[in-house]
């Protein structure tokens, strides 16, 4: 029986993802299937003309499963050819790197790998976790020589997790939930919407080439009660996510005006058909 699905995008050597195993299965009965190599900025793609092979494989002490796959394809195969029983909930992360903003969160493997568990019902929490700049160019995130990096991070996501275990939730399908480097279980969280700005120029031209370099994050303009805002003062980030990606309030404003300019736009062409008709007709006398 397995109660928790955890997959990544950062692939299963990433220091995030044995950390967050260990930490759940405390609790838990936890079935891991991830990348074999990483597949960040993937969203929720998924393979469909090369066939996928899977292997079990123990990897520090954890058994895992490894797919050659996006991390979408990890949580289809997962559900559908791993587990023997239904999750409860999907886990995935830990990222290497925040999953803010609407930009990024659409762009995330971590984020569209909870997507494709929602779609199929399953509850799902993406979990990622800022990195300092003092880190990043001299650190191996990718070593378990790094796994303590992430022990706190796993253990709010653990917390996070046994809270959506126990409550009933309405209304959004998706639990986007960024932590600053610095927090802690004890650290204030708060409920957040994503901040709506773009990340920027992503592809650099050099030689008739592009090369693609993301942009950091601007924590600049910042609305209260966003993510970006949230992680700035140092506190956990909660985002519900809705996959609807209907927009009822435009209903009625999109429908009046599209009805009306469509019926304009027919008759237009009514007219215009009925001319060359009689035009037509009239060359042949």
């Amino acid at each position: 029986m397995t109660d928790i699905l955890v997959t990544n995008d950062d692939g299963y050597t990433s220091a995030g993802f044995v950390p967050l195993i260990k930490e759940l299965s405390k609790d838990y009965a936890v079935t891991a299937v991830a990348p074999d190599r990483g597949r960040s900025w993937i969203a929720k793609a998924v393979t469909t003309k090369q066939k996928l092979t899977q292997k079990k494989v123990t990897y520090e002490g954890v058994d895992m499963h490894l797919l050659d796959g996006t991390p979408a394809d990890c949580v289809q195969i997962g559900l559908y050819d791993i587990v023997d029983t239904r999750p409860k909930m999907v886990i995935s992360g830990i990222n290497i790197g925040l999953n803010i903003g609407k930009a990024r969160s659409l762009s995330s493997g971590t984020i569209g790998a909870a997507m494709e568990a929602a779609i199929d019902g399953v509850r799902a929490i993406a979990s990622s976790v800022s990195i300092p700049m003092s880190l990043k160019d001299n650190t191996d995130f990718y070593h378990p020589k790094s796994y303590p990096l992430f022990e706190h991070a796993a253990r709010i996501t653990a917390k996070a997790t046994r809270i959506m275990m126990n409550k009933t939730f309405h209304d959004f399908d998706v639990l986007s939930l960024n932590i600053p480097f610095e927090a802690t279980v004890d650290t204030d969280l708060e409920v957040t919407t994503l901040f709506d700005t773009p990340y920027g120029r992503l592809f650099h031209k050099k030689n008739g080439t592009y090369s693609q370099s993301t942009p950091p994050i601007r924590y600049t303009n910042m609305k209260e009660g966003t993510d970006l805002k949230t992680v700035s003062k140092g506190k956990i980030s909660l985002t519900p996510l809705n996959l609807s990606l209907g927009s009822p309030q435009a209903l009625p404003h999109v429908e009046t005006i599209i009805n009306k300019e469509w019926n304009v736009s027919l008759d237009k062409e009514k007219r215009n058909r009925n001319n060359r008709v009689h035009t037509n007709q009239l060359r042949t006398f």
